[in-house]
């Protein structure tokens, strides 16, 4: 797929979910079957850059190391000049450039000795003088192309990684997290600032609509782990929801609601996980109200700074902990405990026996310090316990 492919821009109709088969096919108008209950968004494609304008420090730090090359070139060769031919200062600064320059004026009488030194003046400073022409010029005239394919050949490295579908406060705090992680991922937003917030700090952002398959595409979706849809919007959630389980069945889809009712046609469309910010929000209030010290230890879960975490630990086939048992494992599951054992697709099972055989492809859900869940993360990949 081209560098300047389409984006999409978004034209809002009201209209209801049974009348989307001209806009999504047939395959996603009926998943969305239903009365109509919230506008959804029409998709006009526009020619657009998937990428920001390069920054402005890529062309100065070209320009700042060319620039310093080319004058420290010149002035070894005029001080050594001056020093060899003795010279004075305007006349072996002439000599210089029209050397670098291979302009060359006639016979300047050099002794031998100058003879050698402007020889090596002639090799060294065309070869800082052809560095500098590769600096400069690519940066002044090709400088667009070369960011973007730059941030094309990174979004093309990228496997098992995380899409965020909205930049807004939520998708901020999302992508926050999962660099504290070092998880990889790529987020998209129409709006260039959020986009340029991502940037900044090294990360692969796309400015434009998540709701175009081409965008998501780009974003390596059929490589993706997993997708966030967060924008404020319900109806683009659905339509980037639908989007991604078309793409990839099997893939991990967490939407955000922030209608009751979007919810249920979240989970249609495809979702893997709804999560409505109100809701979850009002849950935490009443906690914080009615039993104060469990929201104290749930903040704890996910606050790093803190010498606790909460955890989803997968067993590999053939690491450490296959075939055998958390009570056979006991004591090497230092200060980590084993809250509860999810497999092959049952139901969560709190508390499990620890005399039951724990075998590849089991998820184990563990408290702990730190130190004792990344030891055992280890041992679950297959990596050696740390001492």
């Amino acid at each position: 797929m081209g560098l300047h492919s389409f984006a999409a821009s978004r034209e809002l109709e009201t209209a209801g979910f049974g009348n989307t088969a001209d806009r999504c096919g047939p395959h996603r108008a009926a998943a969305l079957s239903g009365p109509p209950e919230l506008p959804i968004t029409r998709i006009v494609k526009v020619r657009r850059n998937r990428f920001l304008p390069a920054p402005r420090k890529t062309t100065r730090l070209a320009l700042l190391r060319a620039s310093a090359a080319l004058a420290g070139v010149v002035f070894l060769g005029t001080a050594g000049i001056m020093l060899v031919e003795r010279w004075s200062f305007i006349q072996s600064l002439f000599f210089t450039l029209i050397t670098l320059t291979t302009v060359g004026y006639g016979d300047y009488g050099l002794s031998e000795m100058g003879k050698i030194f402007t020889a090596g003046l002639l090799i060294g400073g065309l070869g800082v003088v052809t560095y500098c022409a590769g600096q400069l010029l690519p940066s002044l005239f090709n400088r667009q192309l070369i960011w973007e394919r730059k941030m094309n050949h990174r979004i093309m490295k990228l496997k098992d990684h995380f899409i965020v579908c909205g930049l807004g406060r939520i998708g901020q705090a999302v992508c926050r997290h999962l660099a504290r992680d070092g998880v990889p991922f790529i987020g998209i937003d129409p709006d260039p600032k959020a986009v340029a917030t991502l940037i900044d700090a090294d990360h692969l952002a796309l400015v434009g609509d998540a709701t175009d398959d081409e965008l998501l595409e780009e974003a390596g979706i059929g490589r993706a782990r997993a997708i966030a849809c967060v924008s404020g919007s319900d109806s683009e959630n659905i339509v980037i929801t639908l989007s991604a389980r078309e793409r990839k069945p099997d893939l991990l889809i967490v939407s955000r609601a922030e209608q009751e009712d979007a919810i249920r046609k979240m989970q249609r469309a495809g979702a893997t996980r709804v999560i409505s910010p109100v809701r979850t929000g009002g849950v935490s209030i009443v906690n914080a109200i009615l039993k104060p010290n469990l929201a104290e230890f749930m903040d704890l879960t996910g606050d790093r700074s803190e010498d606790f975490e909460l955890a989803e630990i997968m067993i590999e086939t053939k690491s450490a902990l296959d075939g055998s048992t958390i009570r056979d494992k006991g004591s090497r599951f230092g200060n980590a405990l084993v809250i509860a054992l999810k497999r092959d697709g049952r139901p969560t099972r709190l508390r499990p026996d620890p005399d039951e055989a724990l075998g590849g492809g089991d998820v184990l859900i563990v408290a702990g310090d730190v130190r004792s869940i990344h030891a055992l993360q280890r041992e679950a990949a297959g990596g050696s316990m740390a001492a």
